[in-house]
């Protein structure tokens, strides 16, 4: 009798997960259906209508891995009188943010604008907690890898970089290899290795091992040797440049450190690519190692996904396509390339810079640095830093 009654309650159990299940996915196809997204996304966007729901929503919440989206707030209000209630989160805090409420049943956020593609891709993606949008009027002006599987809104970088008023003619090293040299040895700045942006960095390096024992081979005229325990000649690269490097935990701060015009023998330092438009003639003066072979740094996309069951998913949309058009100027600045092609041009003349395809850069891969982010971790965990 008693085994009969646990039988019985054990499938009343599953009966009951099954039906929270259905009703779940009930909502979030009706979700779908009334916000025109993912499957019943149609073939082409009536932008007056999404705008006078826009209005009838009255805001949209924004989880910003960028402190700037604040500055957007004021014109957004006037322009279509929608609030942007915005909040300045890192990207893996908004991601775990976001995860525990939407698993919780709390639909509260709408749009995500952030850069751990990689978490996205892997987590949310599948399990369909996040939405691609693609505003029509920009899509003719985008790479299909910035259309798919997620809208990229810019392009940042992690970058090595030096000196300027000190190295005014070339910079001090022209191959990676040279920051593993013994003369470098407490004279270049990193970010920890175990932060997101520098994973994503270094495991974009490990990911090319042939390109690393090329760029030491003519650095040096011989074959790289490798230590104990070490695969690749990319892996022998971090170990022997982390046993160089400073860790400094932050960016800023070592901006500061490389570009200070005043010292008499500078460091080299990553840092991101648009913390160079903060130099300031005779005050911080630095310049991207753009010539350093075989790469000078590592590309990542910031990008704009929609929630899932979003409470304003048109404000949400109409955000997004103001964030790739007028309201990006924030973030146009020296460092950044916006993922529109006509914008980019525009930055390329304003900060003379190359443009973006032109520059010795290696773009991260969401898929392969989700997947090997374990392995990543270990290994650098291993090297003691």
């Amino acid at each position: 009798m008693k085994k009969g009654l646990c039988l019985l309650s054990f499938l009343a159990a599953c009966l009951m997960m099954l039906s929270g299940a259905l009703a779940a996915d009930d909502a979030q196809t009706t979700w779908l259906k009334e916000s025109q997204l993912g499957p019943y996304a149609p073939a082409s966007q009536d932008w007056a209508a999404i705008e006078a729901a826009a209005k009838k929503e009255g805001k949209v919440v924004i989880f910003s891995v960028s402190s700037r989206i604040f500055k957007i707030q004021k014109d957004f209000k006037e322009k279509y009188g929608v609030e942007i209630e915005g909040y300045d989160i890192h990207s893996d805090e908004q991601i775990e943010k976001f995860t525990r409420e939407h698993q919780s049943g709390l639909h509260k956020t709408d749009v995500l604008f952030n850069n751990a593609t990689s978490t996205l891709y892997g987590k949310l993606l599948p399990k369909k907690m996040i939405w691609n949008f693609v505003p029509d009027v920009f899509a003719p002006l985008l790479d299909e890898d910035e259309k798919s599987p997620f809208l990229v809104q810019r392009w940042s970088s992690r970058i090595f970089f030096y000196n300027s008023a000190l190295h005014p003619a070339d910079p001090p090293v022209d191959n990676i290899w040279d920051l593993t040299r013994k003369e470098w040895k407490s004279k270049v700045m990193t970010p920890a290795p175990t932060g997101s942006a520098m994973a994503n960095t270094f495991q974009t390096i490990l990911r090319r091992p042939q390109d690393m024992a090329a760029a030491y081979e003519k650095e040096f005229g011989q074959p790289v040797k490798l230590s104990a325990g070490i695969k690749n000649a990319a892996e022998e690269w971090m170990l022997r440049f982390m046993k160089n490097a400073v860790v400094i935990d932050s960016t800023t701060k070592i901006f500061k450190g490389v570009a200070d015009v005043k010292q008499e023998s500078a460091p080299m330092g990553i840092t991101t690519f648009s913390k160079l438009r903060d130099n300031k003639k005779g005050v911080y003066e630095s310049t991207p190692a753009y010539g350093m072979e075989p790469i000078f740094g590592v590309g990542y996309p910031t990008v704009l996904v929609i929630c899932d069951q979003a409470p304003h998913p048109n404000a949400a949309k109409l955000l997004i396509r103001y964030m790739m058009d007028e309201g990006l100027w924030p973030w146009s600045v020296l460092g950044d390339y916006a993922a529109r092609s006509d914008m980019e041009a525009k930055q390329v003349k304003e900060f003379n810079v190359p443009p973006y395809s032109e520059l010795k850069i290696w773009n991260a891969d969401a898929e392969y640095i989700y997947k090997t982010s374990y392995d990543y971790m270990q290994f650098a965990m291993g090297l003691g830093m």
